[in-house]
C-alpha cells in the first residue's frame, strides 16, 4: 500500500439557528455577508463633562510607598500585587500574585521600602518577605508570623507589628535573627507603623489612638520607658474631634518631625506635630474629591504625602499643608473621556467591526454626522471621536431627525435591503427634551425604514422611564445601563453583538499538510449555537490507498465527553506547577487572574472554573440541572492541529553547498542522536508517543493521545485565563463563546539552557511548543513537551494596549508587568506594536556574536485595519531568553496624507499661544499660528491627527457647522514643557491603516540550497498590499549603548547602517476604495527559471460581500530575481512591470498578474503544484441579491506565465487553502457544495479531486515553509 502522509483538516459543520453570539458565526453559514449599519449617537451635552469615577488605574489600594528615584508602588489589597508608576503618575509595571512562594502574597496589610528593598507584612501568608525593585525574591522569614500586619526599616533593623500588644525587632541583614518587645496595655493592636530616627509612631487599630515609642537597636528604651506619648492624651474614645481617630491605620513622620495619620472611618487625614499634638486635617466621605477608607499612607524624603484611597480605588498626593497635587487612579476622567475611550475600543475590536460598518454621530446642541456610515467608518470614528467636545443641552429629537433624513436620503449603503440591520445606539447621561416627539421618531424609524434604536443610559445613578420608552419604541425592548467605563464597554459590546448576529467574520478553515505521521487524517469540525458554547469534534481517519476517507478510529470530543469533570487534568503555571491547579480547591488564588476587570464572588469563581471543567452550572440547555455535564470540547476554528510524536529529525552532513548553513547539520554538531536514543522525554526518546495538540476556544490548549484520542492534559496560557471572565451571560440559560487559543502552535526540536536562572549554562535538547492567540488576544505562550505526561511552562507574553503595558510570565511563572503610557519601555519587553497574533510563529535559527540562536519570527498580528498604535511589524523573540525581545522590525505604514502643518511650541508662561491661565500652557490656541487653515472634510473621509514630539496625550477641538472641520484648540494632558516641542497636524485620506495579520514566507538554507547563508530570508505581505523582503542572514550583535534607539536589541554590525536591512519588493498599490488588503502568506517556489517566485493575491477577507465598482482585486505571481542576496529595491515593483494573459512575461518584466472580476477576493493562501498555482476566490452574491451567500471558486494558473488552468464553481460560501498530497487535492468548504462537480467529489464539507499537474523539469518547490514535524 502506498503510504500516505497524514493531513489535518478543520472545517465547520453547523447548527441553523444564532441570536446574539461572543464572537461571529463562522462563513458559509446561510446569511448573508452584508455588515449591519450602526450609527453610535453620542450626547455632546453640557453634562457629558461631569467627573467619572474610574477603577482601572488602582484597585483597593491598601498601601503605598516610593523608591530612591521617586517612583511610588502601591498594594492591591485583593490582586495581591504591587503596581509602580513614576512620579509623574505614569504607569510602569506591576509584580506580585496571590500564593505562598517569596515573591507572592496573601492578603499583605502593609510594606515599606528602604534601601530600594522592598519589605512587605504578608499577613495571611504569615511571613516578613523581602523583594527588589521589580518583585525579585531577595529574602522571607521562615518562622511563621501571627498575622503580621505594620512594618517599618531602618538600616539596621525591621519592626512588625500585628494585632496583640507586641512589637517583633528583626535585624536587616539576618532577618530570622528576632527579638520581640511586649508593649503590654499601651498598645493593642498595630495596623499601621513609620520610623524616624529612633522614634516609633503606631496607629493602634483598637485603642483609636496613636503611640510613640523610642526603639534603640533590639529593645525599646526612652527616659526609662519605651513609650513616649498618645495622641489626644491617652483617650481610646473615638470621636470626629481634631485629634481624635476612629481606627487609625497608618502614620508618617516629615523631615520636621511632624507627624501624620490615618483615621479610617474619619475618612480624613491628620497632622500633628512632634508632642502629637493636633495641627491641621482634610478628607471627609467621598466618592470623588474626598476619602472613601483610607488605609494606608507615606510620607517621602521631599515631603511628600501619599495616601491610599482604597473604595474610590486611587491614591491621593499632597503637600505639608495637606493640599492635594497629585491623583493616580481615581476619577480623574469625565463622562464624555470615559465614553470617548470606549467606543475607540469597540471600533478596533475585529470581532465587532468584522460584522459591522460603524458610523458616529454628535448630538446634544451641536448635531452633526462626524463620520458618515462606510465600511472604513470604524477607523474613522477611532480618530475622529477625540474632537467630540461637551458644552450645552440635550436635543435628542432633532438628532433623530437628521438621521432619518441621513438614511432615507440613500447616503448608507445596503440599508433598505431585506437582509440589512440597522441600528443607532444613543448614549446620554441623563434628559432630554420632546420626550413624546423623540418616541414617535424612533417608531418611526423601526416600524417604516427598519431601523432600530438602543437606549444608552451612562453615568445616570439608576433606571430611567426615558430610557426604557426609548428602547420599547426602537423595538430593542430594554435600555442600557452604565455606571462607568468598564461596564459602558461591556453594554455596548452586547448591543452591538446584538446588532450583528449572523453577520459574518472570516479566516478559512485551516486544511494542513505538514504531518507526515502515517496513513491517517485529523478532522476539526465544530457546531455553532445561539447562547452556548460551540462543540468542538476532532477526528481521526484511516485513508484508503487511493486517498479518500475510511472508517473514523475516534473522535477526541466524544472521547471527551466520556471523562468526568473531575476526572480532568487541566492546568496554569502561575499558581502552581500542578497538572491539575485548575479546581475548586485554588479558588483564591485563580480569582483576581479568571477576573481582572471584576470583583466577583467566591460563588461566581467556582462557577466559572466548574464550567470550564465541564460541568454545566449556567444550565445552557435549560433544563434545570446544574450538574450534568457539557460538551467539553470547544471549537477548533482558526488553530492548526499539530501531531508530535519522538524526535526523528534528520543528523546528517548531505553534502551540498549550504550542508552546514542546515539544521540537520546542526543537529549532528550538538549531538541530536543522543537525545533521540535518550531518556529525557518522561523514558526513551524513540518510545515517545503521538500527541494530538488542538487549540480550542475556550482557553485550553488540548493534548491528545493520537492512538486512542484520550485527553492527557489541557493547558490554560495565563495571558488566556483574563478572557475566561466573558463566558458567564447575563442573560439565564446561556453563555458567551469566546475567543481563547485561537492561533496555531508550531513546534520544533531546539538546542538551549531551559533553567537559566540557576547560574550555570547547561544547553539539551528540548521539544517546545509555540503559539499565538490567534483572535483570542495580542500574546504568545510557550511550553517544554519533551514529556508529553509532564509538560512545563516556558513564557507568556501579552499586550494590554487599552492599559498600555506588557505582561510576561517567565520560567519562573511569575507575571511581570512594563507599561509603557510615558512612551518607553524596557526594550526586551517592547511588544507594544503587537496585535492580535493571527500570524503564525517560525522557529529559526539566526546568528548572534557569532553563535546559533534559536528565535522565533511573526508578523505584528491583526489590527481591524483600525488602530494605527499595533499590528505593523515583524518580531524576533529570543526562544532561548524566555521569550523576551531581540528586535521589532517596523514595517512602513503609508496612511496618506495630502497635507501637514508643522511647527513648534514653548511654553513660555507669558501666555503665548495658549488660552486661560497664562501658566497653564495646556490649552493651545491652534489660530494663534495657523489661523483657521488647519481643516478636514469628514464627509470626504479625511481625518485629522496631532503628532507631538516629545509625546503628551491630547484632544482635538474643532468647528465648523457644514461638512469642512476647522481645528481651533489643543487640550493637552499635562502642561507643555518650558523647552520646546514640535507639532505636527496631519490630514490623513481614507486609506487602510496597516498590520500584518498574514503569516510570513520564511526561507532558510532547509527550504532551498539556493539559501547558502545563515539565518533567514523573509518575505511579509501586510494589509496595504506591500511585499517587503527582510534580510535576516547576517551574523548580528547585541546594542549596548545606553543612548542608541536600538539598545538591547541586535543590530548589524556596521557603524553606518546598523537596522536590519529591509526593501519594499512590491506594491499592490492599494487603497480602501480598490479593496487591496492581503491577508495571506505569498506562496513560494523555486521555478525551472532559477528564480524565486512568489505567488499571493488581495481581498478585503473582513467585508466578503463588499462589490463597489472600484474594488478590482488581483492575483499575482512575481519573481525575486536577486535571491538568494538581498538588494534595495527601487524603484519598487508594480502591475507596471507585469504581464496579464495571454502574453507571458519575459526576462525584463517582473512576473505576471490576474485582475478579478465581479469583486471577487482570495480567501486562503495560494498552494502551488508543480507547474500550477491554486487559488480559493470567494464571488459575493450579484448586486440583485446581495443577500444571497456568494460562490466558492476554485481557479489554478501556470506559474510562469499565469495562463488559467481551472476555473470551477465549488458551490456556496468559503474556500480554505488547497492541499496536495500526492497527487490528491483536499479542499475545505465552509459552506454547501454543489452537486457533481466535474472532477471533484465532496464529503460533508470537505472536497476532494485529482491533481493534473505536470512535472516541471529542473523545478525545485517549496511548498511548505512550516516549522513543523
Amino acid at each position: 500500500m502506498v503510504r500516505l502522509s497524514t493531513i489535518i483538516l478543520s472545517l465547520f459543520i453547523f447548527l441553523v439557528s444564532f441570536q446574539v453570539q461572543a464572537k461571529n458565526p463562522p462563513p458559509g453559514t446561510g446569511t448573508s455577508d452584508i455588515p449591519a449599519n450602526i450609527l453610535i449617537m453620542l450626547d455632546n451635552s453640557g453634562s457629558m463633562s461631569a467627573k467619572l469615577y474610574n477603577s482601572v488605574q488602582v484597585y483597593y489600594p491598601l498601601d503605598v510607598a516610593t523608591d530612591s528615584s521617586g517612583n511610588v508602588y502601591v498594594m492591591e489589597y485583593y490582586n495581591n500585587r504591587i503596581k509602580v508608576f513614576d512620579s509623574s503618575g505614569a504607569y510602569l509595571r506591576s509584580f506580585g500574585g496571590y500564593g505562598s512562594g517569596c515573591t507572592r502574597w496573601q492578603y499583605a496589610r502593609q510594606f515599606a521600602i528602604y534601601d530600594d528593598k522592598i519589605y512587605i507584612a504578608d499577613t495571611y501568608g504569615h511571613r516578613i518577605k523581602v523583594l527588589n525593585l521589580t518583585g525579585g525574591c531577595i529574602d522571607q522569614t521562615t518562622l511563621a508570623y501571627n498575622y503580621p500586619h505594620a512594618i517599618a526599616v531602618n538600616g539596621q533593623y525591621i519592626y512588625v507589628g500585628n494585632n496583640t500588644s507586641r512589637i517583633w525587632i528583626h535585624q536587616r541583614g539576618r532577618i530570622n535573627a528576632m527579638n520581640n518587645y511586649n508593649a503590654g496595655s499601651n498598645l493593642s493592636y498595630s495596623w499601621g507603623m513609620s520610623l524616624s530616627g529612633s522614634r516609633l509612631l503606631i496607629g493602634d487599630y483598637s485603642k483609636n489612638r496613636l503611640v510613640e515609642f523610642i526603639a534603640t537597636g533590639r529593645s525599646f528604651s526612652g527616659g526609662g520607658q519605651a513609650m513616649l506619648r498618645y495622641s489626644n492624651a491617652g483617650s481610646t474614645s473615638y470621636s470626629s474631634s481634631n485629634g481624635y481617630f476612629r481606627r487609625p491605620t497608618d502614620t508618617g513622620y516629615d523631615s520636621n518631625g511632624n507627624t501624620y495619620a490615618l483615621d479610617l472611618y474619619g475618612h480624613r487625614i491628620q497632622k500633628l506635630n512632634s508632642s502629637l499634638v493636633y495641627q491641621a486635617k482634610t478628607g471627609s466621605y467621598s466618592t470623588s474629591s474626598g476619602f472613601r477608607y483610607p488605609y494606608g499612607m507615606h510620607v517621602d524624603s521631599s515631603d511628600n504625602i501619599y495616601v491610599t484611597d482604597f473604595y474610590n480605588y486611587a491614591v491621593r498626593k499632597y503637600d505639608t499643608n495637606l493640599t492635594e497635587t497629585a491623583t493616580y487612579g481615581g476619577g480623574g476622567g469625565t463622562r464624555l473621556d470615559a465614553a470617548k475611550k470606549v467606543i475607540k475600543k469597540i471600533v478596533s475590536n475585529t470581532d465587532l467591526t468584522s460584522g459591522a460598518n460603524f458610523g458616529l454621530m454628535e448630538w446634544g446642541t451641536r448635531h452633526n454626522i462626524r463620520v458618515k456610515i462606510s465600511d472604513t467608518g470604524a477607523k474613522q470614528v477611532y480618530t475622529s471621536v477625540d474632537g467630540v467636545y461637551a458644552s450645552g443641552g440635550t436635543d435628542l429629537n432633532r438628532a433623530l431627525g437628521i438621521v432619518r433624513n441621513y438614511f432615507t436620503s440613500n447616503q448608507v449603503a445596503n440599508w433598505n435591503l431585506t437582509c440589512s440591520l440597522n441600528y443607532l445606539i444613543v448614549i446620554s447621561d441623563g434628559y432630554w427634551s420632546s420626550h413624546n416627539s423623540v418616541i414617535s421618531v424612533a417608531n418611526q424609524l423601526r416600524q417604516a425604514h427598519n431601523i432600530k434604536t438602543f437606549a444608552v443610559g451612562f453615568a445616570l445613578g439608576g433606571a430611567n422611564s426615558n430610557y426604557s420608552t426609548l428602547a420599547t419604541a426602537g423595538g430593542t425592548k430594554k435600555p442600557l445601563y452604565a455606571s462607568n467605563e468598564t461596564e459602558l464597554l461591556q453594554k455596548l459590546t452586547d448591543a452591538i453583538k446584538q446588532a450583528i448576529s449572523g453577520r459574518l467574520t472570516f479566516t478559512t478553515p485551516a486544511v494542513m499538510s505538514d504531518v507526515t505521521k502515517g496513513n491517517f487524517v485529523y478532522q476539526s469540525t465544530f457546531e455553532y449555537a445561539r447562547d452556548m458554547q460551540w462543540k468542538g469534534s476532532l477526528k481521526k481517519y484511516k485513508l484508503n490507498s487511493n486517498g479518500s476517507f475510511g472508517a473514523v478510529q475516534w473522535d477526541a470530543g466524544d472521547k471527551l465527553n466520556s471523562k468526568s469533570a473531575s476526572s480532568r487534568n487541566i492546568w496554569t503555571p502561575e499558581i502552581n506547577t500542578n497538572i491539575n491547579n485548575f479546581t475548586t480547591s485554588n479558588r483564591d488564588a485563580l480569582k483576581s487572574r479568571m477576573f481582572p476587570s471584576q470583583s466577583p464572588t467566591d460563588a461566581e469563581v467556582e462557577n466559572l472554573i466548574n464550567f470550564i471543567r465541564g460541568t454545566d452550572v449556567y444550565d445552557q440547555d435549560g433544563d434545570g440541572n446544574k450538574t450534568e455535564s457539557i460538551h467539553k470540547l470547544a471549537d477548533i476554528y482558526h488553530s492548526d492541529l499539530i501531531v508530535v510524536g519522538k524526535p526523528e529529525a534528520a543528523v546528517i552532513d548531505d553534502g551540498t553547498i549550504n550542508s552546514q548553513k542546515k539544521d540537520s547539520y546542526y543537529r549532528l554538531q550538538n549531538n541530536y542522536n543522543n537525545f533521540k536514543n535518550g531518556s529525557t522525554c518522561g523514558g526513551p526518546c524513540r518510545d515517545r508517543k503521538e500527541i494530538v495538540y488542538a487549540g480550542a476556544n475556550n482557553g485550553i490548549l488540548h493534548a491528545f493521545d493520537a492512538s486512542n484520542g484520550n485527553e492527557l492534559w489541557g493547558y490554560i496560557p495565563p495571558n488566556v485565563l483574563g478572557n475566561l471572565e466573558k463566558v458567564p451571560s447575563s442573560k439565564a440559560n446561556s453563555t458567551n463563546a469566546i475567543y481563547g487559543i485561537d492561533g496555531s502552535p508550531v513546534v520544533k526540536d531546539i538546542y538551549f539552557d531551559d533553567t537559566p536562572n540557576d547560574g550555570s549554562t547547561n544547553p539539551r535538547w528540548r521539544t517546545i511548543l509555540l503559539s499565538g492567540l490567534g483572535a483570542g488576544g495580542k500574546g504568545l505562550f510557550a511550553i517544554d513537551i519533551t514529556n508529553p505526561n509532564s509538560p512545563t511552562h516556558l513564557f507568556a507574553i501579552n499586550n494590554d494596549e487599552t492599559n498600555k503595558a506588557v505582561q510576561h510570565w517567565g520560567i519562573d511563572r511569575m507575571k511581570n508587568e512594563f507599561g509603557y503610557a510615558s512612551g518607553t519601555i524596557d526594550p526586551q519587553y517592547d511588544y507594544r506594536k503587537l496585535g492580535e497574533t493571527w500570524s503564525t510563529p517560525r522557529i529559526i535559527r539566526i546568528k548572534v556574536s557569532g553563535k546559533d540562536k534559536w528565535v522565533a519570527v511573526f508578523g505584528g498580528g491583526y489590527n481591524g485595519a483600525v488602530n494605527p498604535n499595533i499590528g505593523s511589524a515583524v518580531f524576533i523573540l529570543d526562544l532561548e531568553d524566555e521569550g523576551r525581545l531581540l528586535k521589532v522590525i517596523d514595517i512602513e505604514d503609508k496612511a496618506a496624507y495630502d497635507y501637514a502643518w508643522k511647527s513648534t511650541l514653548i511654553c513660555t508662561g507669558s501666555g503665548q499661544y495658549f488660552f486661560g491661565d497664562r501658566n497653564n500652557c495646556r490649552r493651545f490656541d491652534v489660530t494663534s499660528i495657523f489661523g483657521n487653515s488647519v481643516q478636514f472634510n469628514p464627509a470626504d473621509g479625511e481625518s485629522m491627527r496631532l503628532e507631538v514630539t516629545p509625546h503628551i496625550k491630547n484632544t482635538l477641538t474643532f468647528s465648523g457647522t457644514g461638512n469642512v472641520k476647522t481645528i481651533t484648540e489643543v487640550n493637552f494632558d499635562k502642561d507643555v514643557p518650558r523647552n520646546m516641542i514640535d507639532i505636527k497636524f496631519v490630514r490623513e485620506k481614507n486609506d487602510i491603516v496597516n498590520s500584518l495579520p498574514a503569516d510570513l514566507s520564511v526561507i532558510t538554507a532547509d527550504g532551498t540550497n539556493k539559501a547558502n547563508y545563515d539565518g533567514a530570508m523573509i518575505y511579509a505581505t501586510d494589509l496595504e498590499g506591500k511585499v517587503t523582503k527582510i534580510d535576516l542572514t547576517e551574523n548580528y550583535i547585541i546594542d549596548t549603548d545606553q543612548n542608541s534607539s536600538t539598545y538591547n536589541s541586535i543590530i548589524r554590525q556596521t557603524s553606518s547602517a546598523k537596522e536590519i536591512q529591509q526593501t519594499t519588493l512590491f506594491t499592490a498599490e492599494s487603497t480602501s476604495a480598490n479593496g487591496r488588503y492581503m491577508y495571506t502568506r505569498p506562496e513560494v517556489t523555486i521555478n525551472n527559471d532559477s528564480n524565486l517566485w512568489l505567488y499571493f493575491g488581495t481581498g478585503n477577507t473582513q467585508k466578503l460581500q463588499e462589490q463597489s465598482n472600484q474594488v478590482q482585486n488581483r492575483l499575482y505571481g512575481i519573481k525575486d530575481v536577486n535571491f538568494p542576496n538581498f538588494v534595495k529595491v527601487n524603484p519598487t515593483g508594480n502591475v507596471s512591470m507585469c504581464r496579464t494573459s495571454p502574453t507571458c512575461p519575459t526576462g525584463t518584466d517582473l512576473g505576471w498578474y490576474v485582475n478579478l472580476q465581479k469583486a471577487q477576493k482570495l480567501t486562503a493562501e495560494p498552494t502551488v503544484d508543480k507547474d500550477r498555482v491554486y487559488f480559493p476566490i470567494y464571488e459575493p452574491s450579484p448586486a440583485n441579491n446581495k443577500c444571497g451567500i456568494g460562490s466558492a471558486i476554485l481557479t489554478a494558473y501556470d506559474t510562469k506565465c499565469g495562463n488559467s488552468v481551472l476555473n470551477v464553481n465549488i458551490g456556496k460560501g468559503v474556500l480554505s487553502k488547497v492541499v496536495i498530497q500526492g497527487d490528491n487535492l483536499y479542499i475545505g468548504l465552509a459552506g454547501e457544495a454543489n452537486k457533481n462537480i466535474a472532477g471533484f467529489t465532496s464529503k460533508d464539507n470537505l472536497i476532494t479531486g485529482k491533481s493534473k499537474a505536470k512535472a516541471s523539469s529542473g523545478a525545485v518547490q517549496l511548498e511548505s515553509w512550516k516549522e513543523n514535524y
